[in-house]
């Protein structure tokens, strides 16, 4: 990708406009109102100068700006993009005008990425002739300092569409992860959305305070996850793994979603289902192993921690 356009010049437009530039890759951004080229262009700056260690070597502040053009023209933002990422406000019916406007404008070859954390492909690209070169592309927030993606195609999303997308994210230093379908929210918002859900109705029933609630997870379940997902947490819990830790504790899991009258989800298939997949990437005989490499990595981001307060 040569070029790349940026449709939104809010917090997430702004920071995909950094994860574009930062690689190296001329980005135009648009907004349409005319009054906020210069705060758009204050938040860029002020992104990329709080993330420099991320900063190819030899590469600058001022060289990242400028690769970045801040537009209020739709079709010159537009002009030779290769990729659009559109990261305009959460509003179904502003995507469904904003992407027949872009289709309109843009060249045959490009590939439309929208940002939305909410909604479908299908639902704003059903109509356009180039609906097959169309995804969702919901990063976490911000982008230039999360790198997972969740690359989402629908019905009609073309295979190849969906792989160029991807490879592109990798170039980028992004992680993306393929939706096999699409879900309400995807897959992020909803595990985020469970978390937060639980801690509010905890919080609500006078079970903890607010700020002990964030401690749990900043300075407990937070660290474990920064260097291992919540699968291979409970995997490196049990010494055979996480077909063992399920099959102990599973029920825990299963009272707690009875109570709330939902379907108890940890059953055999399901354990089986995830036993294959954890001994498919990591052999039982390699667990000790990678408990060490997890305490290693856990301790290292506790000293980094430590260091940036200790700066503060």
């Amino acid at each position: 990708m040569k070029k790349v356009a940026v449709i939104g010049g809010g917090i997430i437009g702004s920071s995909w406009a950094v994860v574009f530039a930062r690689a190296g890759i001329q980005t135009s951004v648009y907004d349409h109102d005319v009054n906020s080229v210069e705060r758009i262009a204050s938040a860029i700056r002020e992104s990329v100068q709080n993330s420099t260690p991320l900063l190819t070597q030899g590469d600058s502040v001022d060289a990242v700006m400028s690769r970045i053009t801040i537009q209020t023209s739709l079709a010159e933002a537009l002009c030779d993009a290769d990729y659009i990422q559109e990261a305009a406000s959460e509003n179904l019916a502003l995507k469904q005008q904003l992407f027949a406007d872009m289709a309109a404008q843009a060249k045959n070859t490009a590939i439309f990425a929208s940002s939305t954390s909410t909604y479908g492909a299908s639902l704003f690209t059903r109509d356009l002739a180039q609906r097959e070169r169309c995804l969702v592309v919901h990063p976490m927030t911000p982008p230039h300092l999360m790198p997972i993606v969740e690359v989402v195609g629908s019905e009609w999303t073309s295979p190849d569409v969906v792989k160029t997308a991807c490879t592109f994210m990798e170039q980028l230093g992004q992680r993306p992860v393929v939706l096999q379908k699409e879900v309400s929210g995807f897959v992020l918002n909803r595990l985020q959305g469970a978390l937060l859900m639980e801690m509010f109705e905890l919080i609500a029933d006078g079970v903890i305070r607010p700020a002990d609630a964030d401690l749990i997870i900043s300075q407990g379940l937070g660290l474990r996850w920064s260097v291992v997902g919540p699968l291979e947490g409970i995997d490196l819990n049990a010494p055979t793994g996480i077909q063992g830790y399920l099959e102990r504790y599973g029920h825990i899991f299963n009272e707690m979603a009875e109570a709330k009258g939902l379907r108890p989800p940890v059953d055999t298939p399901l354990i089986q289902t995830l036993h294959h997949a954890m001994r498919a990437s990591l052999g039982l005989e390699s667990l000790d192993a990678k408990r060490a490499w997890r305490d290693q990595a856990m301790a290292a981001v506790q000293l980094q921690l430590r260091e940036i307060e200790e700066r503060a």
